[in-house]
């Protein structure tokens, strides 16, 4: 908020800010209005007074056309003032002896949030946004500012962007839950908000809420959300899964368009599969180059935030502004290579699934100007035997290491909390299917996180090799089929070896997740066909996340595809 600089204000501001070296022209009258004119909170009442924002020694005055265009919209009030640091661009209301920022409320009508938040409490905390109902069951409203105010700067670079994080992030002020009423009821709001949220706050982005999650960041189908309900995913005919654990954020990003990004985490696949059953780009971030301070995290070995994005451009613009610095590429060999992992393949029967991926590879293939390789991970490790696994297979050797690693981990992360519940409370809090990662002995998990090590160095020394190659190994993330909001899983998630969602996780790589089509099938629902999303993730080698964006995109433009989705439905 800011103090009122004028007398006998409208109640309804427009603040336009800007350098000028003469008059104000009609020319940029009109492109500034036609950017209001595109903006989702504007209304053309906020036309009804004007302030030009001016620095100092620049002319803020008007040409006759100029005043003219105002008049047309309906202006009748027009005042300029010079170098006020507090006054920026955008849409205002006058409350008392305040201007005060104009926020749209949107309804969250596929059920992704846990709280609406807004800036704006003492010292600049953040407070809740409440509707209706208790903090497991509400009606909520999410606030978002105008689009009208200022543009992104370098110092600035996600200046007006709206950003929503999933809720095992810390945001200060805000209780947090991991979607556990337990954790919810025992923890007060955190003082500090998580640092690589913070990162992003810095950099001008605007935090307008937290998005449901699987409880405690676990692989959980909608009927299994006990506590929160789960997300809708408005793809196909919104009843499928929106898959997990950063469910919410997934959701969100495929279904609001006033949303510009998403911010969600993945330990195991949390942060790739939404992106997948949702119809939306994902990135799973190069290991180790966001800080986790802040983060509830599971298995600090493959915990990373991600995020989510509808335009693989601007997701690129994302990642510098986020984190592009602390990168460190590799050199670049000059010799792509693609990777098509016949044992991972081999998992998708959907034909239709295949026949996409298929095509895709072809694309990509046209793009690099370089045949891909069909390689089986099996075989190859069968002549190249690392010596620490003594003449075992790699599904022999590997068979627990991803299951008893991140399993026990998981399980001892939330110890503390345990403790303190039932210190509190005299009981035990409500937590799911703990049994099994409770027996693993921490000698079990010992042996299992060497053995993913193992794994790291071979698969870089014969797959990945860094400065030979440019390698990019191609990931199905999982078979596409119906899986309704009502139907249980078939089986509850218990990794073997290593399953394909585990790889990027234990290289510390990045993986982007790229919708490339779509599967039909009969609806029971609709009893119509409905359309699924397809998507194949491209992994590289840590530090390559830039890159990435730039594979993709290039591929997908030259050959004729969208490197942009559409919010709702539809996907294309």
């Amino acid at each position: 908020m800011v103090p009122v600089p004028f007398k006998d204000m409208p109640k309804r501001i427009t603040i336009f800010q800007g350098e000028f070296d003469g008059p104000i022209t009609d020319e940029w009258m009109q492109h500034s209005l036609e950017g209001l004119d595109s903006d989702d909170v504007f209304h053309n009442s906020f036309l009804t007074g004007v302030i030009f924002a001016c620095r100092a020694h620049t002319s803020c005055d008007l040409t006759g056309a100029a005043q003219e265009l105002l008049k047309e919209r309906g202006t009748a009030w027009v005042e300029t003032c010079s170098d006020r640091a507090d006054i920026n661009a955008g849409l205002y209301v006058v409350c008392g002896e305040m201007l005060t920022p104009v926020s749209k409320l949107y309804d969250d009508t596929h059920g992704a949030f846990l709280h609406a938040i807004r800036p704006g409490g003492p010292h600049g905390k953040f407070l809740e946004l409440k509707v209706a109902g208790s903090h497991c069951l509400r009606t909520l409203a999410v606030a978002v500012p105008s689009r009208a105010g200022p543009a992104p700067t370098p110092a600035f670079p996600l200046k007006g962007f709206r950003i929503a994080v999933k809720g095992i992030f810390e945001i200060e002020n805000v209780r947090i839950s991991v979607c556990n009423k337990a954790y919810y009821e025992l923890y007060p709001p955190p003082k500090k908000t998580a640092a690589c949220i913070q990162i992003l706050i810095d950099a001008g982005a605007t935090v307008v809420g937290t998005t449901k999650l699987a409880s405690f960041a676990a692989t959980e189908e909608p009927v299994e959300c006990i506590d929160y309900d789960a997300p809708w995913n408005p793809r196909a005919d919104g009843y499928q899964s929106p898959a997990g654990s950063s469910s919410g954020s997934g959701a969100a990003m495929a279904a609001y368009e006033w949303l510009d990004f998403t911010i969600g985490s993945d330990t195991s696949g949390s942060g790739r599969r939404p992106g997948h059953w949702n119809g939306c780009f994902a990135m799973r971030p190069t290991y180790g180059v966001l800080l986790s301070e802040g983060y509830v995290g599971s298995f600090k070995q493959f915990d990373t935030p991600t995020f989510y994005t509808r335009d693989l451009r601007k997701g690129k613009y994302f990642a510098e502004s986020w984190y592009g610095k602390a990168l460190s590429p590799p050199p670049r060999s000059g010799k792509p290579a693609i990777i098509y992992p016949t044992d991972y393949m081999s998992l998708i029967s959907n034909k239709v699934q295949n026949d996409v991926i298929d095509a895709f590879v072809r694309d990509l293939e046209s793009s690099l100007g370089v045949a891909h390789e069909r390689i089986s991970f099996n075989e190859l490790w069968d002549s190249t035997t690392p010596e620490a696994a003594n003449g075992m297979s790699l599904q022999e050797y590997m068979k627990d290491a991803s299951r008893n690693s991140f399993f026990h981990d998981d399980y001892h992360s939330f110890d503390k909390f345990r403790k303190d519940y039932v210190q509190k409370f005299g009981k035990q809090p409500y937590l799911a299917r703990q049994e099994l990662s409770s027996k693993i002995a921490q000698e079990e998990r010992n042996i299992a996180v060497d053995r993913l090590e193992v794994y790291r160095k071979w698969f870089t020394e014969h797959f990945l090799q860094v400065g030979k190659k440019d390698t990019l190994v191609l990931i199905p993330i999982e078979e596409i089929s119906p899986r309704y909001r009502d139907e249980a899983p078939a089986y509850h998630f218990n990794p073997v070896g290593v399953p394909m969602l585990f790889v990027s996780p234990i290289l510390g790589a990045p993986e982007l997740t790229v919708p490339i089509g779509l599967s039909l099938y009969l609806s029971k629902v609709t009893g119509c066909e409905e359309k699924f999303p397809i998507a194949i993730s491209i992994l590289g080698s840590p530090g390559r996340d830039l890159e990435l964006f730039d594979i993709a995109s290039g591929c997908l433009k030259k050959c004729g595809r969208p490197d942009t989705v559409k919010p709702g439905k539809e996907m294309f």
